[in-house]
């Protein structure tokens, strides 16, 4: 075989591959290693047809089986590479698009715990609102409970006063000096009508109050059904 391509292409199309994954190792392999596990380069320059040509023909054609056999299997575990790395990329680009939507659906999930974390320290002032409310409501009370009770002993003095009142008209009419008893009684009456203005005026401011409590109550009352 004088010519050179015909025989480039006769060793070429005799070199065949194997192991493969050690081709498709990402890490570093030497070339020899490929040459020798990877292909049938020892096969093919031990045999025969190549032994028993005379030198330098044989040194010429081993050193174009190892060409060739470096060559198709570089070329090879080049591919496999470069499909790898394509795979990779791809794969990378994939959880690249899965990391925005993650992070999309986190940035949402965050606003909306952010919006509730709000809501709930507004609920939460609004709680502290209404039992202060409450807290003002049972002082409220208390201090109806004694208006009441300064109204009925009030009443009991006016009774008592009436009753006073009344002897002392009684023991008036014995009286000799008309001039002291309509002074007398002037004076007593005047003191009577202004303890009866007296005990109006804490009527309507009691009246007051207690309306304004049960308004509070129902307010209370309804917002507490909103927080439910």
């Amino acid at each position: 075989m004088d010519d050179s391509k015909a025989l480039f292409d006769y060793w070429h199309d005799r070199v065949r591959l194997k192991n493969s994954e050690l081709i498709a190792d990402p890490g570093h392999v030497k070339t020899q290693d490929l040459r020798h596990d990877c292909t049938n380069y020892d096969e093919l320059w031990r045999s025969p047809e190549v032994q028993r040509l005379e030198e330098p023909e044989r040194s010429r054609v081993i050193a174009i089986i190892k060409y060739e056999c470096t060559a198709k299997v570089l070329q090879n575990r080049a591919g496999r590479l470069r499909d790898r790395a394509n795979e990779l990329e791809a794969a990378c680009h994939e959880q690249d698009q899965q990391k925005s939507k993650l992070l999309g659906l986190l940035k949402a999930l965050q606003e909306k715990l952010f919006g509730k974390d709000k809501e709930i320290k507004r609920l939460e002032a609004r709680v502290s609102s209404l039992e202060a409310e409450n807290e003002a409501l049972r002082s409220e009370a208390e201090n109806n409970r004694a208006k009441t009770e300064l109204v009925t002993e009030l009443e009991q003095l006016k009774k008592k006063y009436n009753a006073v009142e009344k002897r002392r008209q009684e023991l008036a009419k014995n009286n000799q000096s008309l001039g002291g008893k309509v002074a007398h009684t002037k004076r007593y009456k005047q003191q009577r009508d202004e303890a009866i203005v007296l005990i109006e005026q804490h009527k309507q401011q009691i009246a007051k109050l207690v309306q304004e409590s049960q308004r509070l109550r129902e307010e209370n009352e309804r917002l507490y059904q909103k927080l439910k």
